[in-house]
């Protein structure tokens, strides 16, 4: 799986053909089709495994008794830690989800659905709870986008820690989102 999230983060889904992950994996094409099923199979699986993980950490935090302040910067550490250590195959979710078809799309749609949904709902409850203001539904968009764009520059081992950027992002956020105490 290593060489096709490489080679799909290189050239894009669309442009790797099973021939090249062939070549580059030095498996032979029946022996790789017989392996992984098919292309989108492939694609599926990538996009699958880090959604999954990423659903599977920020339920433990949203699970948690903290304000929803500490929450919400727990679970946006948590993320820019993951989009770090998985650049590349972050970079084939994010960009080349769109070629998934029929149940397999649905499945990562509906997995991002339920990531957003968590980033939602914790400012939708700290809103209600005084902390936080509300927000259209529009600004979790642009906040989400804020931290998952940062696949395509974030590195692990960069000046900045994943968790460094992630409070200089979540300061930012939260100083506009807090309810003014006036």
């Amino acid at each position: 799986m290593t060489s096709a999230v490489r080679l799909f983060a290189e050239n894009g889904y669309h442009a790797t053909g099973i021939e090249m992950i062939s070549h580059d994996t030095g498996i032979g094409r029946g022996a790789l089709y017989h392996h992984i099923g098919s292309k989108e199979t492939l694609l599926f699986e990538i996009c699958h495994t880090r959604l999954s993980d990423l659903l599977t950490q920020s339920g433990r935090i949203v699970a948690t008794e903290a304000t929803h302040q500490e929450r919400f910067r727990q679970l946006m550490r948590s993320t820019m830690r993951n989009l770090a250590e998985h650049a590349l195959e972050w970079t084939v979710a994010f960009q080349e989800f769109k070629a998934l078809t029929g149940q397999r799309r649905a499945v990562i749609q509906d997995a991002r659905d339920r990531y957003e949904a968590m980033v939602a709902g914790i400012l939708r409850d700290g809103a209600e709870a005084g902390e936080f203001r509300e927000l259209d539904p529009l600004v979790v968009k642009g906040i989400l986008g804020h931290y998952n764009y940062s696949y395509a520059w974030i590195r692990p081992d960069g000046e900045r820690t994943p968790e460094e950027i992630a409070d200089l992002f979540t300061d930012t956020v939260l100083n506009g989102v807090r309810q003014d105490p006036r």
